[in-house]
């Protein structure tokens, strides 16, 4: 990431994806919580001088996920941050498919563990 100061950015993310969480925007805080996960990640990779031909966040994401050495916690992030909506039918409503999953903490959680410093959320 070539962003001077990519926690500030990370922060305002994940802010907004609690804001969407909190107005019912289950859709939007999704797309927040991976957008700020792959910035955390592309950062992270970045400072291991790795640098992916992308600045998509989830192809940072499924990148990093195929990586060994991870825990198990952070490999259960993962691929909560890769699972794809999924529909009944096609007249159906989308759902995200795992239940109990918060991913925009998760993504939270995420982005501390590899920027190793703690967002400034409140």
């Amino acid at each position: 990431m070539h962003d001077p100061d990519p926690i500030a950015k990370i922060t305002q993310e994940i802010k907004l994806a609690l804001q969407s969480q909190e107005a019912g925007n289950q859709g939007k805080a999704r797309v927040c919580a991976r957008r700020a996960a792959g910035w955390a990640i592309q950062d992270y990779l970045g400072r291991q001088e790795v640098s992916l031909d992308t600045n998509n966040a989830l192809d940072h994401i499924k990148y990093f996920a195929s990586l060994d050495g991870h825990s198990a916690k952070m490999y259960d992030v993962l691929h909560h941050l890769t699972v794809k909506m999924e529909k009944e039918s096609l007249d159906a409503e989308a759902y995200y498919p795992i239940q109990g999953v918060d991913l925009v903490s998760e993504a939270q959680w995420l982005a501390e563990e590899l920027l190793q410093v703690k967002l400034a959320i409140s």
